[in-house]
């Protein structure tokens, strides 16, 4: 804003470089002035980039969007939760162990050609320490070698309790993404809008009264049902408030409330089931290591001549199981992750926050441009 001689550049500045930034400044005859923040206008995201883990966990989140600055900061529960739904469906303690090797090989700075995956060594760790855990609990060592016992179920005798738990887990993971989006929605738009958002108390009404619904079908206990029915529609009744006040209103925003709140519905019975796949595909795992320990043994009881093929066999087909097991629980624990759980706890995408590295000119010549702080700023200049 040029006024005459002088000029003024209102921008953005992480709270905790407010001081030093206005001391360069005062050094090349400028004032740095705070100012309120303008209305309408929400400050760039800048999330907290200290410490190893958080680093190795914040592509997981930058890759679904940026978190809106009023909103919570969920880098290290997603990348915590991350860890655990890949150990469910990878869990073999040899391959965990492999990979948690691996993340510690980055650490180390090795290989040389990967040094530029090294900031995701606890990333990588932390998924292969849960797979170990997992595969400790399923008794799978390389597959069901016999080395581990089974501390909790053999997946591949037990699929059924496995599923059981993977739904649990799911239950959990989302009723604690419904926790974190209320809180983000009043923090967005204040008390209201964490009421009647579908992904705020609403949604979570919703959510809580059919799940008492379907433990009332699961223990035959139908005086539970009318409770749980009473929840569920004091939800609907809060979210369609909510939705047809964003509509235009008349015959045609009822249909458009009617139609939401009926994929709402449908889209949480689809998202507790679509955690049966931690148990799906952990038992893809458990049957991929235990049909290469079947051909090992078949190909060791032909005699000593053919161990070292039954070795061989061992090898490469643990190998290939790696590989694939390995893609396969990234690619789904990711889609878990962003559909089933940030599509509660963002409804809004943010906008990070970009330094303008502009040079500062004094009588002496050039100064580099201030430092990136690495915390969010509530004040702004």
């Amino acid at each position: 804003v040029p006024h005459g001689a002088v000029a003024a550049l209102a921008g953005w500045c992480p709270a905790a470089d407010v001081p030093a930034t206005a001391e360069r400044l005062a050094g090349a005859g400028a004032a740095l002035v705070p100012l309120r923040a303008p209305r309408g206008t929400d400050p760039p995201t800048l999330l907290r980039g200290t410490g190893a883990v958080r680093r190795s966990f914040a592509p997981l989140v930058r890759t679904y969007g940026t978190v809106p600055y009023a909103d919570l900061d969920p880098t290290m529960p997603a990348g915590v939760v991350y860890v655990v739904m890949f150990g469910v469906m990878f869990g073999d303690a040899g391959h965990g162990a492999l990979l948690l090797l691996a993340g510690l090989l980055l650490r180390f700075g090795h290989p040389c050609r990967a040094r530029g995956l090294r900031p995701l060594w606890p990333f990588i760790a932390g998924a292969g320490l849960t797979s170990a855990l997992a595969g400790v609990a399923y008794g799978e060592f390389f597959g069901p070698t016999g080395v581990l016992p089974v501390l909790w179920l053999n997946p591949l005798e037990e699929p059924m309790r496995l599923l059981i738990a993977a739904v649990g887990l799911g239950v959990v993971l989302l009723a604690l993404a419904y926790g974190v989006g209320i809180v983000n929605r009043w923090r967005e738009g204040g008390p209201a809008g964490a009421l009647y958002a579908l992904s705020g108390i609403a949604g979570a009404a919703l959510y809580l009264g059919l799940l008492v619904v379907g433990g009332a079908a699961w223990l035959h206990r139908p005086e539970l049902a009318f409770t749980g029915v009473a929840v569920a529609g004091a939800g609907l009744v809060l979210a369609g408030n909510g939705l047809f006040a964003v509509t235009g209103g008349g015959p045609g925003g009822v249909v458009q409330v009617g139609i939401q709140l009926f994929d709402g519905v449908l889209r949480i019975g689809s998202n507790v089931v679509s955690f049966a796949r931690l148990a799906a595909f952990g038992l893809t795992h458990a049957a991929l290591g235990a049909i290469v320990w079947q051909g090992t043994r078949a190909l060791a009881g032909l005699g000593a001549a053919a161990l070292p093929a039954a070795v061989v066999f061992f090898a490469v087909g643990n190998a290939l199981a790696f590989a694939l097991e390995a893609l396969v629980a990234g690619v789904q624990a990711l889609r878990l992750e962003f559909y089933e759980l940030f599509s509660r706890v963002f409804e809004a995408q943010g906008r990070s926050f970009r330094p303008w590295r502009l040079p500062v000119l004094d009588g002496n010549g050039p100064e580099a441009a201030p430092p990136r702080g690495d915390t969010p700023g509530k004040e702004t200049t």
